[in-house]
């Protein structure tokens, strides 16, 4: 797609609002093709037909709150995408051919600072009407309720407890990776540290390609699995028909709707590669190697054959392939990861299909912490489900996660260039990441093997429990004992508060420090880490 360059349009608003405060579009200074449009139907009589033009809003708000973002839009132009920027950070959004307003949320559970802040509408592709935003205060308590158990029935003792390592640590830290072996041994060259997750792609698999061999992808899986290395795998999977060897939708023909047609031979030729891979997949869970599987990814993009025809028959092929793997191949070693894309929630499997969601973002240079992603993808999914940037471009830096709070469960570069190229993540970055208290990397994980949950510290002995450890300003401890102190450090392992309680549950507020991370030990028990939004 080719990016024009954008002009910002600049409407000053200095607001106190309420819940539910609306900013109308037309109110603008407009520039770049957008225009002012007069219509009935249009909040306040009159909307901005954005053409190829761009809209800034300047706000202040008299206090903190945590909002929802709404964008009353209309597309009769055909499918759009655009962007939506709030202090710098950026969300794609996307609307279907549509000729009347509806209204489309944008941004979930954005905690916003009192004073200035800067929102943009900018444009990708342009083209939409957009009539108003509209600013929502939510509470930030509903955001999560994570599913506790894999959708595989009866999944493997492996799988089990690499999930349960990755909901103890969700929004406590977040797990380094790279995409592939070469990449994770050149970044222990030069940073002398090692991502704790790897990427690995059935790329190559059951192709009968003379020059590749077919037990790389295993023999690369166990040594990082034996190192305590989480395994990730994607499957670029070529075309089932065999009449050629690629995977773009531009360059095959293969039609994914006949998944719905046993009889037809496109049905047999992806049923076949399936069971080829399943027998792959096996060999994993038969030497005890839990798999994160990530297939049909960036489904809804379009660009590979799995997306070529619209929503019912991918959707009808993961369900498939989940059916056949785990029902027919008994595969119970695979946490099931789906690949979001914008405007794909007619593609979802559904959450009986999915464990983890992903996000594919490759923004050049861009560090930020992507929570407006972060924040979308977490209130889409209603808060059950994980979601992590499956793969990226440029990845976030670690000031930016905890300060913004997105709690990605982990991060994957691509290879190549994306790993080793500054432009994309410089080695100092690299470093940086490798050295935080808040980044896992691989001398640091568990043995996954015999992982058991430190989840519930203070509930398994009955003594204490706090609550929340990714907190905005005050943490909750409840105890089953009486309390004689309770001891707060900062990163520095500096005391910044003692406080001695009189009741056994108590509030302590931590509102006055700054965001990071905070040790807090009770009496003589172990610390406990907790992150500051």
């Amino acid at each position: 797609m080719k990016k024009a360059k954008s002009i910002l349009i600049v409407l000053l608003i200095s607001a106190n609002f309420a819940f539910g405060q609306k900013f109308e579009a037309e109110t603008a200074t407009l520039a770049g093709g957008a225009a002012k449009q007069a219509n009935s139907s249009a909040s306040g009589g009159y909307y901005v037909a954005q053409g190829e033009g761009n809209l800034t809003f300047n706000l202040n708000f008299a206090e903190a709150a945590t909002y929802n973002i709404y964008i009353q839009v209309a597309s009769p132009n055909g499918y759009k995408a655009n962007n939506l920027i709030v202090d710098g950070t950026s969300i794609t959004f996307a609307t279907n051919q549509n000729s009347t307003y509806i209204k489309l949320k944008v941004v979930s559970f954005l905690k916003l600072a009192a004073g200035a802040h800067k929102v943009e509408i900018t444009k990708s592709w342009g083209w939409i009407n957009i009539d108003y935003i509209e600013f929502e205060k939510v509470d930030p308590a509903t955001k999560f309720d994570i599913n506790k158990k894999l959708v595989t029935p009866n999944p493997s003792s492996e799988a089990a407890s690499l999930y349960q390592f990755l909901y103890d640590n969700y929004g406590k830290k977040i797990i380094s990776g790279v995409m592939d072996m070469k990449e994770s041994n050149w970044l222990k060259t030069n940073t002398g540290k090692s991502p704790a997750l790897v990427g690995f792609d059935f790329l190559f698999c059951g192709r009968n390609y003379s020059w590749y061999n077919e037990n790389t992808p295993y023999n690369e899986t166990k040594a990082l699995y034996d190192k305590n290395g989480i395994p990730a795998f994607c499957w670029h999977w070529r075309d089932p028909s065999r009449k050629t060897e690629e995977f773009y939708t531009e360059k095959t023909t293969f039609d994914i709707s006949k998944i719905s047609d046993e009889t037809s031979d496109e049905y047999k030729a992806m049923i076949s590669d399936i069971d080829y891979i399943s027998g792959m997949l096996k060999k994993f869970q038969d030497n005890k190697i839990p798999i994160l599987w990530r297939p049909l990814h960036e489904a809804a993009g379009g660009w590979f054959w799995w997306g070529a025809k619209g929503a019912a028959p991918c959707k009808k092929l993961w369900q498939v392939m989940f059916d056949r793997m785990v029902n027919f191949h008994g595969l119970h070693n695979l946490i099931w990861v789906w690949t979001r894309e914008p405007n794909d929630d007619a593609w979802y499997p559904g959450d009986e299909y999915v464990d983890i969601v992903g996000r594919d973002i490759y923004k050049e240079g861009d560090h930020s912490s992507q929570i407006l992603e972060f924040n979308d993808m977490t209130s889409r999914y209603g808060g059950k489900k994980m979601v992590t940037i499956s793969e990226s471009g440029s990845f976030p830096d670690v000031d930016n996660l905890i300060a913004d709070g997105a709690g990605w469960s982990w991060f994957m570069p691509w290879t190549g260039d994306f790993t080793r190229l500054a432009k994309y993540n410089s080695l100092d970055l690299w470093k940086k990441m490798f050295a935080s208290d808040y980044v896992l990397t691989l001398d640091e994980m568990p043995n996954l093997k015999t992982y058991t949950s430190t989840s519930m510290i203070g509930e398994k002995s009955n003594d204490f429990k706090i609550f929340p450890t990714y907190f905005d300003e005050t943490i909750n401890i409840h105890s089953a004992k009486k309390i004689q102190e309770v001891t707060v450090f900062n990163q520095l392992g500096i005391s910044v508060k003692a406080i001695k309680p009189k009741a056994d549950n108590f509030v302590v507020s931590l509102a006055a420090f700054p965001s990071g991370l905070y040790l807090v030990k009770i009496d003589e028990n172990e610390a406990v880490k907790v992150f500051k939004r």
